[in-house]
Parts: C-alpha cells; structure tokens; sequence
C-alpha cells in the first residue's frame, strides 16, 4: 500500500459560476442531469426529483414557475446538494438565508462557488500522507461545529 494519495479524483472538477449556469428554463429531468454532472463525481451520489421537492417543500429552493427551473433554481439545488453532505438542512437553510439577505443570489452563489473551487484546487494539487485523513477529519468535524456555532449566534434580523 503507497504512503501517499494524490487527490486525481477531483482533478476535472469544479463548480461552475453563475452566469456559467443554463440561462433559461429547465424542466426536472434536465435540472437533475445539469446536477448531476457537478454532483455525482463530487459526492459519489445522484440528486433525485423527490430531493428537489423536498428541499422546495422545506424552503430551501424557491419554487419553480410553471414545473419550470431558472438559473437562480439550479444555484441554489447545487449548494444545498453540497453543503448536505456535511450539514443539516436547518442549518443550510439559516446560512442560506443569512447569505441572501447580504447579496443577491448571484454574488452570494458566487462566492461560495469560488471558496468552494479554491479550496478544490488546493486539495488537488497537495500530496497527502496515509495518516492525512485524521488531521482532515478532526478539521472537517471542528470546522462544522464553528459554523453551526455561528449561526446559533446569529440573529437574522442583522
């Protein structure tokens, strides 16, 4: 067994940007393939229509107009589908919900997208020892506390 792990498994991924997003209107299956190909590879799971309605019906993705999916849709199913994997969807919600009252959905989107894909990079390129995972684990498991912690303090009206 190698001592080291090279992250090449991310290696042809990022998210995409915004105005990188489908500037016109999706229906279900194809806001599930245009996910997916993000998702999938990052997560090793698919988004399925009875997500998206779940995270609809919970407020997390604003509804669509007339069965039809806009580009803020999409912003908003892929960082529920990302943050999901580490964070609860109440928890998703009220940071959600902070980062949109501060900027449009747009610039907020964005700059998660853009600390998402920085912090990708760094990961690809960094040769990781064997033992690397408990270091990444305990950081994985302190930086979730801290945000949670966070947003326990912090009052939506600010």
């Amino acid at each position: 067994m190698s001592n080291n792990f090279s992250a090449t498994h991310f290696s042809q991924l990022t998210l995409p940007l915004y105005n990188d997003l489908p500037n016109f209107n999706l229906y279900m299956d194809q806001v599930i393939d245009e996910v997916n190909q993000y998702l999938q590879p990052l997560t090793g799971t698919k988004i399925t229509k009875s997500m998206i309605n779940s995270y609809v019906k919970q407020g997390l993705v604003d509804r669509p107009e007339k069965k039809r999916y806009a580009r803020s849709h999409l912003a908003e199913i892929l960082v529920v589908s990302v943050m999901k994997q580490i964070l609860s969807l109440d928890t998703i919600k009220q940071a959600m919900t902070i980062a949109l009252k501060l900027d449009p959905i747009d610039k907020a989107y964005n700059q998660f997208i853009e600390v998402f894909n920085t912090e990708l990079t760094q990961i690809k390129t960094t040769n990781l020892s064997a033992t690397d995972y408990q270091r990444m684990a305990v950081h994985a498991l302190l930086s979730k506390s801290l945000v949670e912690q966070m947003l326990a303090q912090k009052p939506l009206d600010d």
